[in-house]
C-alpha cells in the first residue's frame, strides 16, 4: 500500500538487495523503515543464503537501511 507525503507517493514495501561476498544472491520485500537486526535476520533466513553459508556463521555483515544487506562469509 502507498501513501501520499507532501505530495508525493510513498511506499510502504522495500525491495532488499541480499549480496554475499559482494555478489547479489536474492531480493526481499520487507516494509520500509526495517530495523539493521530485523533485517539482518530476515536475510540470513533466506533459503539462498543459507545455501550458499553451508552452516558456518558470516564474518560480517553490513546493512544499509532499506536498500541492501551484504553478508562476508
Amino acid at each position: 500500500m502507498a501513501r501520499v507525503r507532501s505530495g508525493l507517493l510513498v511506499e510502504d514495501q522495500v525491495t532488499l538487495a541480499i549480496q554475499v561476498n559482494g555478489k547479489l544472491r536474492d531480493t526481499l520485500d520487507a516494509p520500509r523503515g526495517l530495523d539493521r537486526e530485523a533485517a539482518e535476520a530476515l536475510a540470513l533466513a533466506s533459503e539462498k543464503v543459507q545455501r550458499l553459508l553451508e552452516g558456518n556463521a558470516p564474518r560480517k555483515v553490513i546493512v544499509v537501511p532499506d536498500r541492501l544487506v551484504n553478508i562476508v562469509a
